[in-house]
């Protein structure tokens, strides 16, 4: 093979095993990963194991808890104690080598993957997460999210011209950490079209079920002080960087394992397990878990295309565990009933709370002009009472009439920008304090490319403005014998991106400019956050 394919990249973040530098010797580590006999013996490190915690400012429930209004935290009522409303996103990530050959295989499974899905043409448009869809046969980038977003409140507003249209929404509970093993073996086997498992997927397979890890958390080291985890042992990692030439916890997989010997540091086993006390589930993390999900999912979205869009006229769409039906209302029970049925078939859970209708209908909204509009209501499920209330979906809000981006979104991204302002402003407290005569001054750029167009520096030679681009840096070996952090900019790099540029896509996409006008408040918020911090 000439060209070094797709799969085969740097990774840059420290692990348990050494980074790997894959230049101009990567057909080396090509010819090892594609050897089956090689990848069927191949012993896989233990992941890193940690938590991504996602805040939720939330709503308390009258029945459940004491406080009132939306808060990150509420008291229960019956017990007393506080309930976080944060989300724990459980990540597990492999170390360079494995990545690698996980990274093959799922182009392996993904190949074939996509040819099934292309035998039925309405079961590959209504399955869109973790697949490349491009836009047009003009245009190849691949569709994000905004499109599907648009895509369905398209067939909404069509459907919703002359007539009701019903909109059910589900969503799956702990997706990957409820996959069964058997019934995702059998799906790995159906595809690959055998009747065993060949060695080298089978070791694959096993890596991804029967996984081990190690917590992030235990590889910090302990402050002398209080005595609790603060850091990495920065002197450590420098020290394996200057004389090894990577990065790495460990000098050695020597000292690795002598560490776990010692007592020193845990490995842990598959933590999830089913009501029958059965080990469940994948690591979320891996670069083939999004596409095993999909695939264990298969019957299951190929049954609803057959039962419910060929044979009932419905439409069906499933971002990874998040699925949307819509339908005439007439059929929203017997489909809600449908894939309750499918869902436990499946072997995984859906989250009932989580599980939603809605009604669209044209409503009068000018009496003296007789005008009428498209307007979304959500039916109770208790009290089968109608509220009108925006359908939520992959980050909007949908009236109806209108789409904007979803308002607990937009909380988010003006907290994170009050929230590094006033880190800034701290910081220049504390230079004030050591130097009185110091400029009580905040670098906006610092702060700009968080609220505004990716930042732009003006060429004194050309007068043209440059955009600023992020370095990249590799270890290379200086004239004494150590290794030392080298920076260069990659010739193909990535657009620099931010919510500004998100916002900027949603209006191109939707052709709307209405979304701007939601975050038309960012910079008033920046200016009155450094006002009452600083002065």
């Amino acid at each position: 093979m000439n060209e070094k394919p797709s799969w085969l990249k740097e990774k840059g973040y420290l692990h348990i095993s050494p980074t790997l530098k894959i230049g101009e010797e990567w057909q080396h580590y090509y010819r090892n990963i594609i050897n089956k006999n090689f990848v069927a013996r191949y012993a896989f490190y233990p992941l890193i194991h940690t938590n991504i915690i996602d805040r939720k400012y939330k709503k308390a429930d009258p029945e459940k808890h004491k406080s009132q209004g939306r808060k990150h935290c509420h008291i229960n009522v019956k017990t007393g104690k506080a309930e976080k409303s944060s989300k724990l996103r459980p990540l597990h990530y492999a170390s360079h080598m494995d990545a690698l050959i996980y990274g093959y295989y799922k182009e392996i499974l993904d190949e074939l993957y996509e040819k099934k899905l292309k035998e039925n043409p309405q079961l590959n448009s209504s399955v869109n997460a973790y697949r490349k869809i491009e836009i047009s046969q003009e245009d190849k980038k691949g569709k994000s999210t905004i499109h599907f977003a648009k895509e369905v409140f398209e067939e909404i507003k069509k459907r919703g011209e002359n007539e009701e249209v019903c909109v059910l929404t589900f969503d799956l509970k702990s997706f990957f950490s409820s996959l069964n093993h058997q019934f995702l073996k059998q799906k790995w086997k159906w595809l690959l079209g055998v009747n065993e498992l060949p060695k080298d997927h089978y070791n694959v397979f096993k890596a991804c079920t029967k996984f081990r890890y190690v917590l992030l958390d235990d590889l910090r080291v302990r402050n002398n002080r209080s005595g609790r985890k603060s850091g990495f042992d920065e002197s450590k990692l420098a020290k394996i960087r200057k004389e090894r030439g990577y990065k790495c916890f460990f000098q050695s997989n020597e000292e690795f394992r002598r560490t776990i010997k010692n007592g020193k540091l845990r490995v842990y086993k598959n933590p999830f397990y089913s009501e029958d006390k059965i080990n469940i589930g994948i690591p979320q993390g891996l670069p083939i878990s999004a596409l095993l999900a999909n695939l264990y999912l298969y019957d299951f979205d190929l049954n609803i295309v057959t039962e419910l869009v060929e044979g009932r006229g419905a439409y069906y769409k499933r971002y990874s565990d998040d699925i949307v039906v819509v339908c005439k209302p007439s059929q929203a029970e017997f489909i809600e009933e449908y894939i309750y049925t499918l869902v436990k078939e499946s072997k995984v859970n859906i989250s009932e709370s989580k599980t939603e209708n809605f009604i669209f209908r044209n409503v009068t909204y000018s009496p003296k002009h007789n005008d009428k509009r498209l307007a979304c209501f959500k039916i109770d499920k208790k009290t089968n009472l109608e509220t009108e209330t925006p359908l939520l979906y992959l980050g909007f809000e949908f009236r109806g009439y209108k789409t904007v981006i979803k308002s607990a979104n937009l909380s988010k991204y003006y907290r994170k920008i009050i929230s590094v302002t006033k880190r800034r402003c701290y910081r220049v407290k504390k230079v004030l304090d050591k130097n009185p005569e110091a400029k009580e001054a905040i670098f906006m750029n610092q702060v700009k490319k968080l609220y505004n167009k990716p930042l732009k520096l003006s060429d004194s030679e050309s007068s043209e403005k440059k955009s600023l681009r992020r370095k990249f840096s590799s270890l290379k070996k200086n004239e004494r014998g150590f290794y030392e952090f080298s920076h260069y900019i990659p010739t193909n790099p990535k657009k620099e991106s931010n919510y500004y540029s998100y916002v900027k896509r949603c209006c191109s996409i939707f052709e709307e400019e209405h979304f701007m006008n939601q975050i038309r408040k960012r910079k008033h918020i920046v200016f009155r956050c450094i006002k009452k911090h600083l002065n």
